[in-house]
């Protein structure tokens, strides 16, 4: 379960990555062809927005071709965003803090966009706490060296473009960075329901004393492994023997612990691929698949051995007696069940503590 959603977000995290990457290569290539045409171009800007269109074009066809390598892409688009964006603002205040002659409000290009942008695509790439230490790590390394060259440049600060700078990276930047923080607390309310979700379809699923699968899911997987006609299906049902003189004899709690022992002791003889259901009281079955008759039997033959063999305290050894059935074309689920529970009972009849398989019929 966990693992398809992960499987998801991520293929959501990729296509919204990719998406990005086109619109920038899209907007970064429009802004190289209007500085050609331009002939007060700075140098700068003749150099950055060409580079990224490469980078972010080279970066689509990698992830195209290396999808698994997402967090690699990702961490090299941020890297070079970030970079893209605040190089210029250091190379314009250094150059208007070396010649007087330059006003930084009349050379920085129209970038202050850009940090708004980066910060959203924090929230969709990093997670909630990653994303509000570099939103706060941007804004240390890009609006307090504005704010301090305005603070002593005040007739730049008095001006439209130097009001709009300061407007954007001080209350403009802290309503965005409120908004981050804000969308980090519903993610992470959003997990923690998804986690108690996953507790409480897991509750349901699962039988409470033994952490086996339930009757209810147990008949669910079992139809649908049916319904895969390339599959072979077979079921072993087995019943603990004698277990009411257990609880006649010990009381119910000790009862619950041979349920508990017997299943944990089934659980360390099956395979990942078998699945353990307790049916009801102290019986319990298991699917298997891709086993014949032949192999079913054997199965069934080592997990009785190993239930016999296993001492419990206070009761001591019990046993268990079972019945196998392997699935057959065009016959019901209901009558799969019946024919290992009429052979559990010929187990039974004949002694307990053994394997019977079912009649073909």
């Amino acid at each position: 379960m966990d693992l398809m959603k992960n499987d998801s977000l991520e293929l959501l995290k990729r296509r919204a990555l990719v998406l990005s990457l086109e619109v920038a290569a899209l907007g970064t290539m429009v802004m190289t062809i209007l500085h050609l045409f331009n002939r007060n171009t700075h140098p700068l800007s003749l150099v950055i927005p060409p580079l990224s269109v490469i980078v972010c074009l080279s970066l689509i066809v990698y992830l195209d071709r290396q999808p698994q390598k997402l967090y690699l892409v990702t961490k090299i688009a941020l890297g070079w965003s970030t970079f893209a964006l605040i190089f210029p603002i250091y190379f314009f205040l250094l150059e208007a803090l070396l010649n007087p002659e330059k006003h930084f409000v009349d050379t920085l290009p129209p970038i202050s966009s850009g940090i708004f942008l980066l910060n959203t695509s924090m929230t969709v790439f990093l997670c909630p706490r990653d994303a509000i230490r570099t939103v706060l790590f941007y804004w240390a390394i890009v609006a307090l060296p504005i704010v301090t060259y305005f603070i002593f440049h005040l007739q730049e600060l008095e001006t439209p473009r130097g009001l709009d700078l300061i407007f954007t990276f001080v209350p403009a930047m802290g309503v965005n960075f409120a908004l981050i923080m804000f969308n980090g607390n519903l993610q992470e309310n959003a997990h923690s329901l998804y986690l108690e979700r996953i507790q409480l379809k897991e509750m349901s699923e699962r039988d409470a004393l033994t952490g086996a699968f339930n009757r209810g899911e147990g008949e669910r997987i079992l139809q649908i492994l049916i319904n895969q006609a390339d599959r072979e299906v077979g079921v072993i049902l087995f019943d603990i023997d004698n277990f009411k003189r257990v609880n006649d004899n010990f009381g119910h709690l000790i009862g619950d612990r041979v349920l508990q022992e017997i299943t944990q002791t089934c659980e360390a003889h099956l395979r990942k691929k078998d699945t353990l259901i307790r049916w009801g009281g102290e019986e319990f079955l298991i699917v298997v698949i891709g086993e014949n008759q032949s192999e079913l039997k054997e199965l069934a033959e080592r997990l009785r051995i190993a239930i016999a063999n296993h001492q419990i305290s206070v009761v001591g050894k019990v046993t268990a007696s079972f019945g196998i059935a392997s699935h057959q074309p065009q016959v019901s689920l209901s009558r799969l069940f019946k024919r290992a529970d009429e052979a559990l009972y010929r187990a039974k009849r004949q002694g307990r503590n053994q394997v019977v398989i079912a009649e073909n019929f």
